[in-house]
């Protein structure tokens, strides 16, 4: 009994201490009543009071319609709250500023779990600490940067401590953290780091400012990286610089490598480049700009690209160029086609290679290419093609500038009229090359062949390279040849040195009308006459889809080396695969997105003849 009433009586005072224990927990939001935009004015904050170290502050659009300034205090002087929050209305800015004349260490401290700091859409915290050093704004946890909100690092105090509790959560991808030191010089903390939007500016010096960085991590941007006038930025990394979206560059100059380090740049989407602009390297790396997002790329640089800076085109769906492009260093093309146009034409410099593999028809120039500089090089390969299809073109012991471009039209549409030593020429493309008068050119040709149907024929002896001169299509020569009749290979002319400013054309002919496209038996002489009407045997055919599986599926009744041959409605053989089918269901890829739309017959053909026939309709 005697302890039940000591209960009831001490339960009151428990409760009474705790709460007198612990803070109270407030959220306070500015009304602006007293019209001087100061944080320490009691009366710009709704009950006229002083933010306190317990207090969660908004700083929103509840009592003020329009946007708005708050200072923080300066001299010596020290805000602690809980957490903050500038959250402007649709339309509105809302900014806050730790003021240069502001000299504390800290001077801003927020000391709230999670978020101690969000920065709405509209939002602006500007840090102009009037520091030298350390760190004038604490953050205990994580700052949010939604997207378009900014957060302007104004002051030569430190940030390093700041960008490592950045937010990475889903809507924080657009948001800006800025750099605007009022130094002319200054480090910044990229490396291992991960930033939504990241700009560079030289506003708060009107001038030139330089930022260096250097590491051994990667560095993530989320979305822009953004390169202001007046601004140097130079990196010194080992690792990569991931770009989310694009890279935009005002003025300035972006050194990739001011040392031995190789940094590969990666973006995803758009390079944009001021004519003022300049992307070098001055160390004794080899840095790379990877072009590596999913969608087709634009590349609009109008500025510098100078140094050993090597360009790397990895993105299945390609680049287009917006603006004329010169590349010092090495075009690399392992995946994806860049687009170019007369306007826009692509240029490779005296000093600059290419890397293709020859092979792949989906990494190709997709118009003109200009290369400068060739001074007796026994070959330089132009990887130029059209559409879905590279149709490469290479100058052998070549001297001189050079524009080439190769177009998917019959060249027959040129000129039907043929000179002596060529009897007909091919309907599926022809190329243009045009040489500067100076330095003197001089080269010789090679065309590739891709396929049955580019009027090489069986015997690859009787092709030629043929040229049109004044109307005609003339002999070119034939001084070597390499592949195979029917699938890929080349054909190289004699030396050429009689060229002229304007474009020549040139497309794959022959001296022989019998080197006609290759019908079925010419691609299979070992199949009987009458295999083509047998529709037993070992192998069925089933069914093709297309475009976007592009698989046939057979049937067979035991394991066998077969030629899977596609033939047009005329009894033109335009592509031969040999493979090896397994017994029972095969599923086996079908190329189609080189061949134009039609009907086509496609025969599975075993040792013992075709098994059988499947006719289908092919749009594109």
């Amino acid at each position: 009994m005697w302890n039940r009433k000591l209960l009831r009586i001490e339960q009151p005072l428990l409760c009474f201490a705790l709460l007198v224990s612990v803070p109270s927990i407030a959220q306070l939001k500015w009304d602006g009543e007293a019209g001087d935009g100061q944080w320490m004015t009691a009366r710009n904050w709704v009950g006229d009071k002083l933010p306190a170290i317990t207090d969660d502050i908004i700083l929103d659009n509840a009592f003020i319609t329009g946007g708005y300034t708050v200072t923080l205090p300066g001299g010596n002087s020290s805000v602690h709250i809980r957490s903050i929050a500038i959250a402007p209305g649709p339309g509105n800015t809302i900014e806050l500023i730790l003021p240069a004349t502001n000299t504390a260490i800290p001077a801003f401290i927020i000391s709230g779990a999670v978020y101690g700091m969000v920065i709405g859409n509209g939002g602006i915290f500007k840090n102009a600490s009037g520091t030298d050093s350390g760190l004038p704004v604490e953050i205990a946890d994580s700052l949010k940067i939604n997207n378009g909100g900014r957060y302007i690092q104004n002051t030569s105090g430190s940030h390093a401590a700041i960008v490592t509790v950045l937010s990475k959560a889903p809507g924080t991808e657009e948001g800006i953290f800025e750099f605007d030191l009022p130094t002319a010089s200054s480090t910044v903390s990229l490396s291992d780091r991960s930033y939504g939007k990241l700009i560079f500016s030289s506003n708060a010096m009107n001038g030139a400012v330089t930022y260096t960085a250097s590491g051994t991590n990667p560095v993530t941007i989320r979305s822009d990286l953004y390169v202001g006038t007046g601004v140097s930025l130079s990196l010194n990394f080992t690792d990569t610089l991931f770009i989310g979206r694009d890279l935009i560059q005002q003025g300035g100059t972006i050194n990739l490598g001011t040392a031995a380090r190789t940094l590969v740049t990666v973006i995803n989407r758009h390079l944009v480049q001021s004519v003022t602009g300049l992307i070098c390297e001055t160390g004794k790396s080899f840095p790379e700009i990877v072009f590596g997002g999913v969608n087709n790329q634009h590349i609009d640089c109008k500025g510098t690209l100078k140094d050993s800076v090597t360009i790397k085109m990895n993105n299945t769906a390609g680049a287009t160029l917006t603006s004329p492009w010169a590349l010092p260093y090495k075009l690399k093309l392992a995946k994806g086609n860049i687009t170019t146009s007369v306007a826009n034409i692509l240029q490779l410099l005296a000093g600059c290679s290419i890397e293709v593999d020859s092979l792949l028809s989906n990494s190709f120039i997709d118009g003109p290419l200009r290369k400068e500089g060739l001074s007796a090089a026994a070959h330089f390969l132009f990887p130029v093609g059209k559409g879905g299809t590279m149709r490469w073109l290479a100058l052998k012991n070549v001297s001189g500038n050079f524009k080439v471009e190769f177009f998917s039209s019959n060249p027959q549409q040129l000129s039907n009229t043929y000179g002596s030593g060529i009897k007909q020429i091919s309907q599926t493309g022809y190329w243009t090359i045009q040489a500067d008068a100076s330095p003197l050119p001089s080269a010789a040709v090679e065309l590739s062949f891709n396929g049955p149907n580019s009027v090489v024929g069986t015997n690859l002896a009787t092709a030629r390279v043929a040229k049109l001169d004044n109307n005609v299509w003339v002999n070119g020569g034939n001084t070597a040849y390499t592949g195979t009749a029917g699938s890929r290979g080349s054909i190289v002319s004699n030396t050429m040195a009689s060229w002229s400013g304007l474009p020549k054309y040139f497309t794959l002919g022959s001296s022989e009308l019998a080197d006609a496209p290759l019908t079925l038996s010419d691609a299979l002489p070992g199949i009987r006459n009458n295999a083509i009407n047998n529709n037993g045997g070992s192998l069925r055919l089933l069914s093709v889809s297309f475009p976007n599986a592009q698989v046939l599926t057979c049937r067979a009744s035991e394991k066998t080396k077969a030629s899977l041959c596609m033939v047009t409605s005329n009894g033109v053989v335009v592509k031969v695969t040999n493979m090896i089918v397994e017994r029972g269901v095969n599923n086996l890829p079908v190329q189609m997105a080189s061949l134009p739309a039609g009907v086509y017959s496609l025969y599975a053909v075993t040792a013992k003849g075709a098994s059988n026939v499947l006719r289908f309709v092919y749009i594109k």
